[in-house]
């Protein structure tokens, strides 16, 4: 049966495809021979028109010329008087290719010197009171109002070097025979010189019909002849050979001297002709007949391959059927499709597991008995506007908790993400659901534990400022009092000394000494530990003792701009302030390689800022995340427990900057909070 199948249309299609060439062939060959005579005709036409303009141009040439030349026999021309009277001839626009009209004086007759010349440019005025150099072929004697065409003068290969005509007019003084219309050639007096650029000439003949025609002009009177203008010189297609080109000469006569006009078509007229459809038509046909062929014998074997392909799919089908069947039922998480009903008809056993039901009691029910009443209602419509987005897929309830109820009527939090499909039956609505129950409590014990260690960090901040405190106090009341004491004693120990006690003067000396370098040391570490200041006057008085103290240590210049009283700050947050600017200070000493340092604090309406910058090295991403940038923990530690923000901006050779944001309402909590009873 296959085998008939595939024999049977070879026949039919070797039939069809021979009817369909000799159809092809007929349509060509009329075509082309309409085409053909089509063209030859247009063809014929537009050389005609494009012959007829050229004489009608060079008619008016010689028009020209001529008026010109009795101008000049009549009164010598001047420069200026040359110029006047070809403006008011509009000579500039009406004779179209005009290069150069010049008076060429010829007394005596051995020279020919260019008297006067239009238009007046920078090439025509190189010509004025110089010898022509066309002199040597102006014929001596000329008959009166023959336009006269000079001979061209040929470069190698047989063309001119320049697309041009030349034309020249004799000139008779007036009251002479020649003048007066007789026929006699005489010795002229001068010329009326004419150069002409031959590629505007013929656009202005044939603007339009030289895209589709090609154009030769040849001076034949010349042996060998010389080409005068070539249009398809610069075109490298027109310069190909075209075997079926058209082609057609006509000769125009100047003065004894000859000019071929040689057209050529070209690819546009080709085109514009629509001599190209028949070429196209026989390309087509073919390309039609090869196509209904490969069709026809294609026919027999894509029959056997549907039914091939449709037992492959069907196999495939129920294969990847098993196989999702098999993911479905092993998946991690619980997988939940229902109909357009809403009625579930897949349940698989970690769905069974998270809600306590069996897939065989969950099969065929609302799934509305797995949510709690209270949404219900949201999660129908839910699904209902999901199903009109056209959407494939997206996660359910983002921003918001959405909870499942198990068959014993326990609720508990899920996260889920709906999919829909179509299959015969309808559109099928998929959930895959997660249980998130312990995910949370461990989410919450995690935040608490946070809590707790946020609490204790700043109990720990709080135990550390008062242990401070407290060895501050002692150093400076206790052991400032005890070394003062004892410098006193020794004092007295000096005036009892006898006068030549020198060896023991010398030894209360160097102790006086000892005592005043201990004091001066007992005094700064007393304020590196907590500057007294800070408590008496404030956080402004203590960063200008700050400053000034690293400023004096390090060498490096300092800068303190308070742009706002900070004396309404609370203990704890001007505390907190200040250590957070001495840590900074302590890791610019430590790492920048500064040369100054410039300490800002300024509030706003909603929140207090604190900036440290530096002119230093700076550091790049990676280092500022380095896992041991404890001062930089510290300082964020402190800032987090005010309720603020610590940034840093830094970049290799750029410096360092610190900016640590308070917001207003933080700062006002924490002064009631102080201000509050104990």
């Amino acid at each position: 049966m296959h085998k008939i199948l595939i024999r049977w249309p070879i026949p039919i299609a070797w039939l069809v495809f021979g009817v369909s060439l000799l159809g092809t062939a007929s349509i060509w060959l009329g075509m082309r021979t309409s085409d053909q005579r089509s063209a030859q005709r247009h063809f014929y036409g537009q050389t005609v028109l494009i012959s007829r303009s050229l004489r009608h141009l060079l008619v008016d040439y010689q028009q020209t010329l001529r008026a010109a030349a009795i101008r000049a026999g009549t009164t010598r021309p001047t420069q200026d008087a040359w110029q006047a009277y070809d403006r008011s001839l509009g000579l500039d626009g009406s004779l179209p290719g005009l290069e150069t009209l010049a008076f060429v004086q010829a007394e005596p007759p051995s020279q020919a010197v260019v008297s006067a010349v239009f238009p007046y440019n920078g090439d025509n005025a190189r010509l004025l009171g110089q010898p022509l150099r066309d002199a040597a072929v102006l014929p001596r004697e000329a008959t009166p109002g023959v336009m006269l065409m000079l001979p061209p003068s040929p470069d190698t290969g047989g063309q001119t070097s320049r697309p041009i005509m030349r034309l020249a007019m004799p000139v008779y003084p007036a009251g002479s025979a020649s003048l007066l219309g007789s026929p006699a050639r005489q010795p002229a007096s001068g010329y009326v010189y004419a150069v002409i650029r031959l590629d505007a000439l013929l656009t202005a003949a044939a603007p339009d019909l030289l895209r589709d025609i090609d154009l030769t002009v040849q001076d034949v009177t010349a042996s060998p002849p010389v080409t005068l203008f070539d249009s398809r010189q610069g075109s490298r297609d027109g310069l190909e050979d075209q075997a079926d080109a058209l082609s057609r000469s006509e000769k125009v006569a100047v003065d004894g001297r000859s000019l071929l006009l040689i057209y050529t078509t070209n690819g546009n007229f080709d085109v514009m002709q629509g001599i190209g459809w028949a070429r196209s038509v026989l390309i087509g046909g073919v390309a039609l007949s090869l196509l209904l062929l490969w069709s026809l014998l294609s026919l027999a074997r894509m029959r056997i391959d549907v039914g091939l392909t449709a037992q492959r799919m069907s196999a495939d089908l129920r294969q990847n059927e098993s196989r999702l069947y098999g993911i479905i039922q092993s998946a991690m998480e619980a997988v939940i499709t229902v109909d357009e009903q809403y009625n579930i008809v897949i349940f698989n056993p970690m769905a069974e597991r998270i809600f306590l039901c069996s897939a065989m009691e969950a099969i065929g029910t609302p799934l509305n008995r797995f949510i709690p009443e209270r949404f219900r209602n949201i999660h129908e419509r839910h699904i209902e506007n999901f199903g009109k987005t056209g959407v494939s897929e997206r996660q359910m309830g983002p921003g918001r908790p959405l909870w499942g109820l198990r068959a014993n009527g326990e609720e508990f939090p899920v996260e889920a993400s709906i999919s829909q499909n179509r299959d015969a039956q309808g559109k099928l609505y998929t959930v895959l659901l997660r249980d998130i129950t312990d995910r949370q409590q461990a989410e919450q014990a995690l935040q608490d534990s946070r809590n707790e260690l946020a609490r204790l960090s700043a109990r720990i901040q709080s135990i550390r400022e008062e242990e401070k405190m407290h060895i501050a106090r002692e150093l400076h009341d206790d052991l400032g009092q005890r070394l003062t004491a004892l410098k006193m004693d020794l004092s007295m120990l000096d005036v009892m000394l006898p006068p030549d006690a020198k060896t023991l003067r010398e030894r209360t000396a160097a102790m006086h000494e000892l005592i005043a370098a201990t004091v001066s040391e007992v005094r700064r570490i007393a304020a590196d530990l907590r500057p007294v200041m800070l408590d008496d006057l404030g956080l402004t008085p203590a960063l200008e003792w700050l400053a000034n103290d690293f400023s004096n240590r390090y060498g490096i210049q300092t800068e303190l701009r308070v742009h706002d009283d900070p004396a309404d700050l609370d203990e704890n947050t001007a505390t907190a302030l200040f250590r957070i600017v001495q840590e900074a200070l302590t890791n610019v000493a430590r790492h920048a390689k500064a040369s100054l340092v410039t300490i800002t604090v300024r509030c706003d309406a909603r929140a207090w800022r604190v900036r440290v910058q530096d002119n230093g090295r700076g550091a790049g991403t990676d280092q500022l995340s380095k896992p041991k940038s404890f001062g930089l923990i510290g300082i964020r530690e402190r800032a987090r427990m005010l309720g603020g923000e610590m940034h840093v901006y830094s970049a290799p050779g750029e410096g360092f900057r610190l900016d640590i944001i308070l917001p207003q309402a933080a700062v006002d909590a924490a002064r009631a909070s102080s201000e509050a009873p104990q």
